[in-house]
This record gives structure tokens, sequence and C-alpha cells, in this order.
């Protein structure tokens, strides 16, 4: 597979590595800031027992090789902000060596 090119990792922010502490309150242990990366708005819909309810969120495209920092992992229940807006990481998809697929909410 090749590379996610440079020209359409166009965004960046911020990854914040969350833990849980006794109680069940998120503390976060680290942060690394992230550029280089794509974060795409879906549309997802979910058919519940009430009906068919929206979802709105972003899937975050970390490329193995032209993202920065290199290295970086990412971990279900992480936060990441981008544009100002805070998100949780629902999902990671780990495409290794290419790429990473993260789902927010």
């Amino acid at each position: 597979m090749r590379q996610i090119p440079k020209i359409i990792l166009i965004h960046s922010g911020t990854h914040y590595c969350v833990t849980k502490d006794e109680y069940g309150n998120d503390t976060i242990t680290a942060s690394a800031p992230l550029s280089a990366i794509r974060c795409e708005p879906v549309k997802a819909s979910a058919l519940k027992s009430l009906g068919e309810m929206k979802d709105d969120v972003l899937t975050l495209y970390f490329d193995c090789v032209n993202s920065s920092p290199k290295g970086q992992t990412f971990s279900k229940y992480d936060k990441i902000t981008h544009k100002g807006q805070s998100y949780e990481i629902r999902e990671v998809k780990d495409f290794s060596p290419h790429h990473y697929e993260v789902a927010l909410k």
C-alpha cells in the first residue's frame, strides 16, 4: 500500500491519553500534538428501538509515514481536539504499517 499523500493531510490536532482512576473519573496522562492528519465528517445512522437516530462523528486518518509524531498509537476512550472541539475515540482501525482510521464521537 502507498502512503496517504501529504497534500490531503491538511489538518492538525492534539491527542490526549486518558486513563480511568479507581472512581471511574478520567485522568489525562499525556498529550501529543498531531500534524499532517485528515479529519473527515461522517454521517452515520443507527436503528434504535425508538426509531432511526443520527450520529455525527469524525474519522481521523493518521498516516504512519507522513503524519507526526512518528510511532503514534491510539486507544479507545482517549481524547482528540480538532478545531477547538473535543472528541472521544470510539474505535481504532489499525492498518499497520500503512495508517490508522480513528472513529471519533
